[in-house]
C-alpha cells in the first residue's frame, strides 16, 4: 500500500514528463480555462501560438502590447505592480528567447522599446517592493548581451548609443549595461566610451556636472575593471575624496597585479575611521605573503586573532610558530579567548575552535552578558554543546527564550517555542543534580513573568 500511494503521488506531480502524459487536447483544455481566468496567461499563450510559425507575428504582438502599456496613464497601485511585473518579465523573455532566436536585430529594437517603458512606468507606480525595477534592470542587461549576439554597430558608436541611454537613465535600468555588452564593445570600444566620459565631463557645469559626475564615478571604475588596468582604476579615484573603503578596492587590485608593496602604501595611507578595518586588516596580510615577509606575516595574524578572535588567523599563526611553542601558544590564545569581550564573539570562537569544556565555561561564567538577540549565534552553539554539556546549553536556550519575552517580541515567538521545547529536551541531564533551577521550576518562573503573553503560551505543546 504504502508504494502504491507512493507511485500515485509521484504521478500527480507537475513534471514536465506527466504533463505530456496528459495528452494535446487535454491540455489544450486547461490552458483554455486558465486563460479565460487570466488575461496575463492569455497573453502569455497568445505570444507562444504566434511565436510557433512566424516570428514577424510573435514580434507584431509584443510591440503591440508595449505601446499599449506605454499610452497608459492610470496610476498603479501597489498591489498591481506585481501582476504588471509579471507580464513586463514575460514580455521580457519573449523578446529574449523565441524572437532573439529567429531576429536578433529584431529583439534589439524591441527591448529598446521595452526599456522606454521604464521611466514612465515609474512614474505611475507605486514599486515599493522594487519588482518593477528588477525587471528592468534585467532588461538593461539583456540589451547589452543582445548586442552581443547580434553584430552590434562599430564600438565608437555602440560606446555613444550606451553612455547616451546611461545618461538619460534615472532609476538604474542600464547600471548592468556596460559590463554585458562589453563583448562587444571590445578594448577599442571601451577606450571609446571611457574618452567620451571625460569630454562629456569637461562640457557640463553646475547641478548637470553634479548628476553626470555620480555616474561617471561608478562607470569609469568599471571600465578600468573590464580592461583589467589597476592604473585606470587607480586614475579614477579622487585624492581628495580618498577613504578606507577605496583605499582597500585599490589595495585589492594592486595585490592581485603583483604589486604588493604598492597596496600597503594605499592599505596604510591616513584616512577617517572606516566600517572596514579588518578588510584592510585582511589585505594588510596579504600584501606581506606575497612580499615573502613572514615575520610581518606572522604579527598580523596574532593582531587579526587579538582583535577579532578569528580562528583561520590563529590557526595559521600556530602552524608557523617554531617547534614546540605552539602548544603553549594555542592554550594562552584559548584564555585569552576567555577574557574577550564581547562574550558573544568569545562562545562562537571557542565553540568553533571547538573547545567546548571552555564554552560551556564562559556560558555558565557569562550567561547574564550573552545578548539573547544574538540567536545566530547562541542558538547554534546551544546544539553544539547540548550532548557534551547539557547545563550550558539548556542556559543558552533559557536565555533565547527569555531574550523573546523580555522584548514582547511576538513575531519571534514560534522561534522561542523551539528553544523552550529544546530546553525541554535536556531537562533529564539537567534535574538530576546541577546546580540551576530544574526545568519545572523554571517554567513556573515563567509564566509568573510573563504568563500574560499567551501567544507564546498557546503554542507550547502540550
Amino acid at each position: 500500500m504504502a508504494a502504491s500511494g507512493k507511485a500515485s503521488r509521484s504521478s500527480t506531480r507537475l513534471t514536465l514528463e506527466n504533463l505530456e502524459s496528459l495528452g494535446a487536447a487535454r491540455l489544450a483544455r486547461l490552458v483554455l480555462n486558465q486563460a479565460e481566468a487570466d488575461p496575463i496567461f492569455a497573453r502569455a499563450a497568445r505570444m507562444e501560438l504566434a511565436a510557433k510559425d512566424d516570428s514577424g507575428a510573435l514580434a507584431h504582438e509584443i510591440e503591440k502590447r508595449l505601446k499599449t502599456i506605454r499610452r497608459s496613464r492610470s496610476f498603479i497601485e501597489w498591489d498591481n505592480v506585481r501582476p504588471l511585473a509579471q507580464e513586463l518579465d514575460q514580455l521580457r523573455a519573449s523578446i529574449t528567447g523565441p524572437l532573439a532566436e529567429a531576429s536578433a536585430a529584431r529583439a534589439i529594437d524591441l527591448m529598446r522599446l521595452f526599456l522606454s517603458l521604464a521611466e514612465p512606468v515609474f512614474e505611475r507606480a507605486d514599486d515599493s517592493s522594487g519588482t518593477l525595477g528588477v525587471v528592468f534592470r534585467q532588461g538593461g542587461e539583456d540589451l547589452g548581451k543582445l548586442w552581443c549576439r547580434a553584430g552590434a554597430p562599430e564600438p565608437a558608436i555602440l560606446a555613444d548609443d550606451i553612455l547616451t541611454l546611461i545618461e538619460s537613465d534615472g532609476y538604474g535600468v542600464f547600471d548592468e549595461l556596460p559590463e554585458a555588452a562589453s563583448p562587444a564593445l571590445g578594448k577599442e570600444g571601451r577606450a571609446a566610451l571611457r574618452h567620451l566620459l571625460l569630454d562629456r565631463q569637461e562640457t557640463l557645469t553646475g547641478t548637470e556636472r553634479r548628476s553626470f559626475d555620480y555616474k561617471a564615478g561608478w562607470l569609469l571604475p568599471k571600465l578600468a575593471d573590464l580592461d583589467d588596468d589597476v592604473d585606470a582604476y587607480i586614475a579614477t579615484v579622487d585624492p581628495e575624496r580618498r577613504n578606507a573603503l577605496l583605499n582597500a578596492k585599490v589595495a585589492e587590485r594592486l595585490i592581485a597585479h603583483g604589486r604588493a608593496e604598492e597596496a600597503l602604501g594605499w592599505i596604510d595611507a591616513p584616512t577617517e575611521r572606516g566600517h572596514n578595518e579588518r578588510e584592510l586588516s585582511d589585505l594588510r596580510l596579504r600584501a606581506f605573503i606575497a612580499l615573502g615577509r613572514r615575520e610581518d606575516a606572522q604579527a598580523q595574524r596574532k593582531a587579526i586573532f587579538d582583535r577579532w578572535l578569528d580562528v583561520t588567523a590563529l590557526r595559521d599563526w600556530l602552524k608557523y610558530l617554531p617547534d614546540f611553542e605552539d602548544l603553549d601558544a594555542e592554550q594562552q590564545a584559548l584564555d585569552q579567548a576567555m577574557a574577550f569581550d564581547p562574550s558573544v564573539s568569545a562562545l562562537a570562537f571557542l565553540v568553533e575552535w571547538p573547545d567546548l569544556e571552555r564554552a560551556g565555561q564562559l556560558v555558565r561564567d557569562r550567561i547574564d552578558r550573552l545578548d539573547g538577540r544574538a540567536y545566530d549565534v547562541l542558538r547554534p552553539c546551544a546544539e553544539a554543546l547540548s550532548s557534551s554539556d547539557p547545563v550550558a546549553a539548556t542556559l543558552l536556550y533559557r536565555r533565547l527564550v527569555i531574550g523573546v519575552l523580555d522584548r514582547g517580541a511576538s513575531k519571534y515567538y514560534a522561534y522561542a517555542v523551539r528553544d523552550f521545547v529544546a530546553a525541554g529536551k535536556l531537562a533529564d541531564g539537567v534535574d538530576g543534580g546541577s546546580d540551576i533551577m530544574c526545568h519545572a521550576d523554571w517554567v513556573d518562573f515563567l509564566r509568573k513573568s510573563h504568563g500574560r503573553k499567551m501567544g507564546f503560551w498557546s503554542q507550547i505543546p502540550a
